[in-house]
């Protein structure tokens, strides 16, 4: 669709949103843009799983790094990514929605998965130390391993106020066949590394 039909469907209100309230065409008619203010440059094991599956990176998501991952996937497969972390309140909350953002909710996050969708997790934070994946909590995801589907690592490296992002997709690893605590323990435990050892690449 051209940006020139894409404006008009705005102007006329005849956009819709699916049920995650994302607005597939406002991230189209975004795009073009986001690209001349960031560089993204996609690395690593860049065949994605088709189905549904779950990004985690090295980062709680802020401003830019939620955009420049999704803009990564989109890059590689034409699909939209859902991240994990909006807040529940007016108006910022449905403004996220809009672009692809999610809440923190374990039902929310296997409804997503369900209907084949790709979701975003982050890692936790590690005050002033940019380069180190934080602790990923097993309860994160619980959601993930109940849904039987692939966790892809993801280490992204920029500035918040840089141009050029570098993301590097690391091979997807498997859910466990029999899941439970033990098993989302060890999941957390094999993703928060990979996520390092994609982050050590130089």
């Amino acid at each position: 669709m051209d940006t020139g039909t894409l404006v008009r469907r705005r102007i006329e209100g005849t956009f819709t949103v699916d049920p995650w309230g994302l607005d597939a065409e406002l991230v189209d008619l975004l795009a073009p843009a986001a690209r001349l203010r960031w560089d993204v440059d996609p690395q690593g094991h860049l065949e994605l799983p088709a189905g549904p599956f779950a990004l985690v990176t090295n980062r709680r998501f802020g401003l830019t790094e939620p955009w420049v991952v999704a803009e990564a996937v989109r890059h590689l497969t034409g699909r939209y990514a859902r991240f994990v972390g909006v807040p529940d309140v007016s108006p910022v909350g449905p403004a996220l929605r809009r672009l692809g953002g999610v809440l923190d909710r374990p039902d929310e996050i296997a409804g997503l998965l369900r209907a084949g969708e790709i979701v975003g997790l982050g890692l936790g934070t590690e005050p002033l130390r940019r380069r180190v994946a934080g602790p990923l909590h097993p309860e994160v995801l619980a959601p993930v391993v109940a849904a039987g589907v692939p966790v892809v690592p993801v280490a992204v490296d920029g500035r918040e106020l840089g141009r050029h992002w570098r993301v590097v997709f690391g091979e997807p690893l498997a859910a466990a066949v029999h899941p439970g605590p033990l098993a989302v323990a060890d999941l957390a435990e094999h993703t928060r590394l990979e996520v390092q050892a994609l982050l050590d690449r130089r």
